[in-house]
């Protein structure tokens, strides 16, 4: 295979592939959508002295620490978080801890800059570079749907093991990582209709279900609020556990318990009517929450494209600001903070 020296990259001569952890490279999947994708690689170095001189007695090298950051368009095509953990079972085990359980492997191919598109170049057998990262683990998720542009998925990936090749291609031809679909004519998967509006492809604004979705009720106005974005995140604390006879840990679990965020912001039309009463809310007296001024809510958001994200019903108000509408003009907004504790559901259907 051809290797090819580019003077620059751009987006249309990479592409990313993500596959379950312990297989051929080739079994990568590659994914659509990808907007933005970065390798950081650290050495941990620790330094040992001795009595007798100042310079270094010697300086240790541990284990390599490969953080991967990736950001894709809800387009239809499966999640980056699913492709990554694959190795979940159907009917209760599809919720955070399993996933969070799964390894994966993830690959960047550079590929000659002088093709329109990655197929024509390895069809040409034309690669300049490629980076196989293996037994990576997801280390945050978070989830954006705006009013102004694009639904997103961004993900983090953390392990130790990072190998660049110039010697053969990971996106063969014939396998699960065949990268033929990015001819020039690659597109937003074919999506359903409402009805009443096309689903567009690439999730926007007019894409997120509000009517199938469960907002918390301390939003005010309920499903009637005028939402201007939703961010779900959470970031996972992996630790790195190591054994005698090893020097890469044996595993890198997630701490939990893992704090799952929801912050909504919505157009103020008449203030945010969240109550903060020393002796807690009246309406709360005769509940489990009695003497507090928040309680526990249910969180969903569904969109055209089959995507939703359940936060479940223990979700709690964490803060809400209120502010806007100067005298430079705009419009007044009120945001929520929510959060719960190991509760997010991201499935497609």
């Amino acid at each position: 295979m051809a290797v090819t020296q580019n003077q620059r990259i751009i987006y249309s001569c990479q592409a990313v592939g993500v596959g379950p952890s312990g297989t051929d490279l080739t079994t990568v999947v590659p994914v659509h959508g990808v907007q933005s994708v970065g390798i950081t690689t650290n050495f941990n170095l620790e330094q040992a002295f001795e009595l007798g001189q100042i310079e270094i007695y010697e300086n240790i090298e541990g284990v390599p620490d490969v953080e991967i950051t990736m950001e894709k368009v809800l387009d239809g095509y499966p999640l980056i978080y699913h492709l990554a953990t694959t190795g979940v079972s159907a009917g209760g085990g599809e919720g955070l801890l399993n996933r969070l359980k799964q390894r994966c492997n993830v690959a960047l191919g550079i590929f000659a800059e002088a093709f329109d598109n990655v197929a024509s170049a390895e069809a040409s057998g034309d690669v300049s570079s490629q980076v196989k990262c293996t037994g990576m683990y997801v280390s945050s998720l978070s989830y954006s749907l705006p009013t102004e542009g694009n639904s997103t998925e961004s993900i983090t990936f953390v392990g130790n093991h990072k190998e660049w090749i110039t010697d053969g291609s990971i996106f063969n031809s014939g396998s699960a990582a065949d990268i033929i679909a990015f001819d020039g004519n690659d597109e937003p998967l074919a999506l359903s209709s409402d009805g009443v509006n096309a689903s567009g492809g690439i999730q926007r604004r007019e894409d997120i279900l509000i009517s199938s979705s469960s907002l918390p009720a301390s939003v005010f106005g309920g499903q009637a609020a005028h939402i201007q974005s939703v961010s779900i995140s959470s970031d996972f604390n992996r630790e790195e556990v190591f054994e005698l006879g090893a020097k890469i840990p044996y595993y890198r679990p997630a701490q939990f318990p893992v704090e799952v965020s929801c912050e909504i912001e919505a157009i103020s039309v008449s203030g945010d009517f969240i109550q903060a009463i020393e002796t807690g809310d009246p309406n709360l007296y005769s509940t489990k929450a009695s003497g507090n001024n928040t309680s526990e809510e249910t969180i969903m958001f569904q969109t055209r494209a089959g995507y939703k994200f359940d936060l479940g019903s223990k979700n709690r108000l964490q803060s809400v600001s209120y502010g806007g509408g100067d005298a430079t003009g705009g419009n007044a907004t009120m945001t929520y903070s929510f959060i719960n504790f190991n509760d997010l559901n991201v499935s497609q259907v």
